[in-house]
């Protein structure tokens, strides 16, 4: 009977962590975010771009090969340079960051 309650215990466990991570796998990602590129700060793998979006919002973009849906989209962008990009948005104190997903 303990042994039942242990498996139950990890089934349970199991379950609440995918039901409560699935919102974040699959987030905000239908629409592409146009914008302008104001500064970048590199990181350990990939970069951070502020991106001043054609809707005059601010973005804070990460953009790595380990988040990208292909790897081979990853390159180096350019202050200055436009770029369109669709990914995982969130807020954190305000401002607008997003887990790039794919980059044009």
């Amino acid at each position: 009977m303990k042994q039942f309650f242990k498996i139950a215990s990890c089934l349970l466990i199991v379950m609440a962590l995918a039901v409560s991570c699935s919102p974040l796998i699959n987030a905000n990602t239908t629409d592409f975010t146009t914008g302008k590129v104001q500064e970048i700060v590199a990181g350990k793998d990939g970069y951070t771009a502020k991106l001043a979006a054609t809707d005059n919002s601010i973005y804070l973009v990460t953009i790595s090969r380990a988040n990208l849906f292909e790897p081979t989209q990853y390159r180096q962008v350019s202050t200055g340079e436009t770029i369109q990009v669709k990914g995982d948005v969130f807020k954190i104190s305000g401002v607008n960051h997003m887990t790039v997903r794919v980059l044009k």
